[in-house]
């Protein structure tokens, strides 16, 4: 879910031409070198690839799982808002859908988290609530939910609906899939009860401004 890239490194030519090799100018070079690297770090900050974290938990609906909660009947509010005590601050959520090719239609910036509209609610008693952002952008770089790679599992997750209602539900599991083996499932509105939460993970492919894999969390909510 994070098809932009990170700010760019510059790179730098080799000199023109042959110089001695003295003291003097191996000074002179170094000296050269580490003003042009404090120069690029400065004017092109990079960031680094996201330390892949393990997967693990119990999938919400597995067998081995422990019975979900049960969701409350009547009419839902879609989620305005979503946090993780610790790690995530509030981070203002908007409904989407499928954009021309098909794919979820996250927000563009990092800052906003999108919801799959054709999915569950907040609070439902069946189906999936999906939530995802971009990992960062060339733009306005790392966004809120670079997090999601040191959330741990137990972890809290609080969404907030246009009625004013909160909703927990608790971290259970951590998968990551190649970008092309994202279950399908996540966009369900049928099903065990959760909270799924996506962004981008693993090696960034400059050609194709994309990220090779997702991570994903799952939640069942809290009882």
């Amino acid at each position: 879910m994070g098809a932009w890239p990170r700010n760019p490194r510059d790179e730098f030519p080799p000199p023109r031409g042959r110089e001695e090799s003295g003291p003097d100018r191996v000074l002179v070079r170094a000296g050269l070198a580490a003003v042009a690297t404090a120069l690029v770090a400065y004017l092109f900050p990079f960031y680094p690839a996201p330390v892949r974290a393990p997967d693990a938990g119990v999938l919400p609906g597995s067998s081995a799982a422990a019975p979900p909660a049960a969701g409350r009947a009547g009419a839902y509010s879609p989620p305005v808002s979503l946090g993780v005590p610790g790690h995530l601050r509030p981070t203002p959520v908007d409904p989407v859908t499928a954009d021309r090719t098909g794919a979820m239609a996250v927000p563009e910036s990092p800052a906003r988290l999108g919801w799959w509209a054709l999915g569950a609610p907040p609070g439902a008693a069946r189906g999936t609530v999906l939530l995802a952002g971009h990992l960062d952008s060339a733009a306005e770089g790392a966004g809120p939910f670079e997090a999601l790679h040191d959330v741990p599992l137990g972890a809290r997750a609080h969404l907030t609906t246009a009625d004013g209602r909160h909703h927990t539900y608790r971290i259970v599991a951590r998968r990551t899939y190649a970008k092309e083996a994202l279950p399908q499932d996540v966009f369900t509105p049928r099903g065990t009860p959760r909270l799924v939460l996506v962004t981008c993970t693993g090696t960034f492919d400059p050609a194709t401004h994309a990220y090779a894999e997702n991570l994903v969390l799952y939640g069942e909510p809290a009882r």
